[in-house]
């Protein structure tokens, strides 16, 4: 008898352990000293058992932190950016030896030496330990890198050699930004990568700007013809930051302090994927000068998605002064945010050319981190 009432007094002991390290896992007591005199603790500050195994196999620890609240400056003005290429994009060839090199790879390197723009090219290929023989190039396609040769041809007129080889190192353009984030003056914008409009190659970004922009005109959409806005901006007008991305999300980049604190931007949180319903939100734009308003849509789909991808919702325009004055949705408005229950669940990327008044959106989750 006495074997087995130690045996019980050890579990007692055990289970009494037990308990306490539960609760002081999940419910920490504050002791103050009116606290002191009374030792004893309430059943309610003891969660059961049965919950305590459910957080312990979902992996659900004193550790745990809830999923991370991102604030955002909210975008919907429109932005001047350029970009100079981190390679030359390589547009059409006509050079018979460079058979190898197709519309869309992107040069690189010369003799093992980077290049970046057309002036380098030519200066390189025409030094004297260069000029006139075949020398080796590598290009990158897709995500392969590949060497080849080629010889360029002199030419007579300029007295110069080239490389025979039409490309393109730099590019410019209008969009609308999405956001700025609070915690670090980053910004999202468009929401789809800038390509170029020959090869559809999404230029790889070595260096970039931002400049404010004004919407000076707007050509309307209908069917078969998806319309745009017109912006103006210059080079040597109001720089607001840097571009130093281009991806499948958009284009990203930093945005200045002192140009924020200028801007009258209204602070939101940035919604989750799985927040997203199918209803009425806004869009968020600007279709003339460069203050954004708000106009109706409707999500009419959510998809469920679990790898990132620029269609995560089917859109439809119901605003009918958005639709007097564009149609629905233009080319120049990709990356107006979406707007539902007050957070930022999303952007603008596509419309449809046969309804302007359809489109497509990203999930905010997919472009937040890039």
């Amino acid at each position: 008898m006495r074997k087995i009432s130690r045996f019980f007094l050890l579990i007692i002991g055990f289970v009494s352990i037990f308990l306490i390290a539960i609760s002081s896992t999940f419910s920490p007591v504050l002791i103050t000293n009116s606290q002191v005199k009374s030792c004893s603790v309430s059943l309610n500050a003891i969660p059961k058992i049965s919950e305590f195994f459910k957080k312990l196999f979902r992996g659900e620890t004193k550790e745990t932190l809830k999923p991370e609240t991102t604030y955002v400056y909210l975008g919907g003005f429109p932005l001047g950016f350029t970009i100079s290429c981190s390679g030359a994009l390589v547009v059409t060839s006509s050079n018979e030896s460079a058979s190898e090199i197709l519309p869309g790879d992107i040069l690189t390197k010369i003799e093992n030496i980077s290049v970046h723009s057309a002036e380098e090219i030519l200066k390189l290929i025409n030094k004297e330990e260069f000029a006139g023989k075949t020398i080796e190039v590598e290009l990158i396609r897709g995500s392969e890198v590949f060497k080849t040769k080629i010889t360029p041809k002199f030419d007579e007129t300029q007295k110069i050699y080239k490389l025979g080889l039409w490309i393109r190192d730099n590019a410019a353009g209008v969009g609308t930004v999405t956001f700025i984030r609070e915690d670090n003056l980053r910004f999202g914008a468009l929401g789809h990568p800038v390509c170029d409009i020959d090869s559809g190659t999404c230029l790889p970004v070595l260096s970039g700007n931002i400049y404010k922009c004004n919407i000076v005109g707007v050509k309307k959409g209908k069917g078969g013809d998806p319309g745009e806005l017109k912006g103006l901006f210059l080079r040597s007008g109001q720089k607001l930051g840097s571009l130093d991305s281009n991806n499948n999300f958009g284009v990203y980049g930093n945005f200045n302090k002192d140009a924020i604190s200028k801007m009258n931007l209204k602070k939101v949180e940035v919604a989750k994927k799985d927040e997203v319903q199918s209803g009425k939100a806004k869009i968020v734009c600007a279709i003339e000068g460069n203050q954004p308003e708000e106009y109706d849509i409707e999500i009419v789909k959510a998809y469920f998605q679990t790898s990132k991808s620029n269609k995560s919702m089917f859109i439809r325009v119901t605003d009918k002064r958005l639709i007097e004055k564009t149609g629905g949705i233009v080319q120049g408005m990709s990356g107006s945010p979406i707007i539902q229950n007050n957070k930022l669940v999303g952007a603008v990327t596509h419309v449809f050319v046969s309804d302007s008044t359809k489109g497509y959106g990203i999930y905010a989750d997919w472009m937040i981190d890039n």
